[in-house]
């Protein structure tokens, strides 16, 4: 490609209609390895912006426009401010620079937005290099601004390196790199001659591709022409070398190439942000409803709700189907690709757990509790792991890749599996425990315990009472009426004797109470798996430990924090023996407990440094 930027003029004007004119949809599509990851162009024009930039497009372009844009024409690009700092201190740490006048120093600390050359004067560079001894959070901030370079870097070199759209020769995905283009210059025979002609060294072919050697000549021809097109801003000509490598470059290898159904449902799961805003959409609605129809007793409204609940359920498994199957085309086999192995996949699995154990106890009981706490954990969730990369600044693993070959094995899977459910279900509970303290709070004017009242489920038996109002006749159906009434079957309906109008004071104060009773035996039942799930899956993240580092325990924080979550449902179990006070303590420490949950699960992450930082 080094023959390119010898033949190819210098750019024009840049005109303003080109990126309207210029289609960039069968490009969208192809393969490319990255990262020795494979995925689509899409997915990885996404990555890249995101990692240069902090957000998911430059200027409101689309972000595959962008990479090209910056592969083609990079002289264009230096100055421009591209480079996004992440780390809000950091940003801060700029105003100390002495020659750079006080607007711009402010406009670098509102918006962190610097550029390529910006970050290469030496007076940035000591200033960098002194921050980065100052704070550990510094350094790793310092460490993605040099990715940030590092990836404009390459995207702009001549010989376009990122770009490995061309499949290995051979069939073995796994071990065989792609090809970038200039890797063929040697297996081109009119780009070898253009690279003779003015005197350059001609590489020697690569093996195994003596019976492609016409395909490639004509796949490099092609992108010569579009890179010329590009820097010459001719829409009409770029489409067209556009069109001819979208049919040429999976002709290469066919075997190997990923199957166009795979491509494009890839390009699609971008656009729906991997599945997790549809479905945390629906979640929320199916949310609300459940909270409505507890207050409201319509039971029409919490079977709609659950209708809502399971198609929410629905488009969540879909999206994890989904990137399972993605997955497993870079992993090689179906196992390695099961899709837990970030902190992405960890929210995204553990936030499906969480709405199946729900959604099976939903149906069991029909109490609109279950179905609540499930659906407020699958909307925080699903929420939490499309915001993060854009207020934290950082990503985690929303991108498909692969975990570090010495972790991989089934005791990742047992581990991670058993501890990421424990969390969901401590989500549920924490829901639970909130929605108790809201009752309690509206009942008695009061947090502070009422040691004269006993609200917990010990006062009545679970199948005697059910939430005040919380779906009325719905609410006292079997697992299979409640499931034929969902699929719109209709049911017999159950005699219902008629109320009065009015209610006495004392007996709704009872009914309150009752449903208090009733949320507390709800939450009981959850937290107790949480205990018994979260004991095991560490007990078997020692053996992995074990496996992988040769030693079960080392005091990581991670590891030590999840010990503490533990101890505090440790301490909820205690509780409900030895104090009066069952709920009010239940309801509280589960609080707590989801708290240090929350910092071990993301906050050791971003705050502390330790053999479990990657998830």
């Amino acid at each position: 490609m080094v023959v390119a930027m010898m033949v190819i003029p210098a750019p024009s004007a840049r005109a303003d209609d080109f990126a309207k004119q210029v289609d960039l949809s069968p490009l969208r599509t192809l393969s490319i390895q990255h990262n020795q990851v494979l995925k689509t162009m899409d997915s990885f024009a996404r990555q890249t912006i995101s990692s240069i930039t902090g957000r998911s497009s430059f200027e409101g372009q689309d972000p595959l426009y962008t990479v090209l844009d910056i592969a083609f024409r990079p002289e264009q690009y230096p100055n421009v401010n591209l480079i996004k700092i992440k780390n809000a201190p950091l940003r801060q740490d700029m105003r100390l620079l002495q020659g750079v006048d006080d607007a711009e120093k402010e406009r670098i600390v509102q918006s962190g937005m610097v550029s390529f050359n910006f970050l290469l004067t030496p007076e940035v560079q000591e200033l960098m290099q002194r921050m980065q001894a100052t704070a550990l959070y510094k350094q790793r901030a310092i460490s993605d601004v040099y990715t940030a370079v590092n990836q404009f870097q390459m995207l702009g070199n001549p010989d376009l390196p990122v770009l490995r759209l061309i499949p290995p020769a051979t069939n073995d995905t796994r071990r065989d790199a792609w090809h970038s283009f200039g890797e063929i210059v040697g297996n081109s025979p009119s780009l070898a001659a253009q690279l003779h002609a003015h005197g350059g060294k001609v590489p020697a072919p690569l093996p195994g591709f003596e019976a492609d050697g016409d395909k490639l000549d004509k796949i490099a021809n092609q992108m010569l022409l579009l890179r010329e097109a590009w820097r010459s801003r001719n829409a009409a000509d770029a489409n067209g070398a556009i069109q001819s490598l979208a049919q040429l470059l999976p002709q290469v290898n066919p075997a190997v190439y990923p199957s166009q159904a795979k491509r494009h449902v890839e390009v699609i799961y971008n656009r729906l942000a991997k599945m997790t805003m549809p479905g945390a959409a629906i979640y929320f609605v199916a949310f609300v409803l459940f909270l409505l129809s507890a207050r409201s007793g319509v039971g029409t409204m919490r079977l709609w709700a659950l209708r809502l609940f399971v198609l929410g359920f629905a488009v969540h498994t879909a999206g994890i189907l989904i990137r399972w199957w993605l997955v497993q085309t870079s992993a090689g086999s179906w196992f390695e690709g099961i899709p837990i192995k970030n902190q992405f996949e960890s929210v995204l699995f553990s936030a499906w757990f969480g709405c199946a154990v729900g959604l099976g106890l939903e149906l069991w009981r029909s109490k609109g509790i279950f179905g609540a706490a499930a659906s407020f954990v699958g909307w925080l969730s699903l929420v939490s792991i499309f915001a993060t990369p854009y207020v934290s600044g950082r990503e985690i693993g929303g991108e498909i890749g692969q975990v570090s070959g010495v972790l991989m094995s089934y005791w990742l899977y047992i581990h991670v599996t058993m501890v990421t459910a424990s969390y969901a279900l401590i989500g549920m509970g924490f829901a639970m425990s909130i929605w108790w303290l809201v009752r309690y709070y509206s009942e008695f004017g009061t947090l502070s315990r009422t040691p004269a009242h006993q609200l917990s489920a010990d006062v009545a038996r679970f199948d005697e009472v059910s939430p005040a109002g919380a779906g009325g006749a719905a609410a006292s159906l079997g697992m299979w009426r409640t499931i034929g009434m969902l699929l719109f079957v209709s049911q017999a309906r159950p005699a219902t004797p008629i109320r009065a109008k009015t209610v006495d004071k004392e007996a709704a104060a009872l009914q309150s109470r009752s449903f208090l009773a009733t949320l507390d035996r709800c939450n009981l039942v959850i937290l107790q798996m949480a205990f018994w799930l979260l004991g095991l899956g560490i007990v078997m993240g020692a053996i992995w430990a074990d496996e992988s580092w040769g030693r079960p325990w080392g005091w990581d924080p991670k590891e030590t924090f999840a010990l503490v979550t533990w101890i505090v449902y440790l301490i909820v179990v205690h509780v409900r023996v030895a104090t009066n006070d069952k709920a009010w303590w239940t309801a509280v420490l589960s609080i707590i407990g989801f708290g240090i949950m929350l910092f071990n699960w993301i906050g050791v992450n971003f705050f502390l440094v330790g053999l479990h930082s990657y998830a």
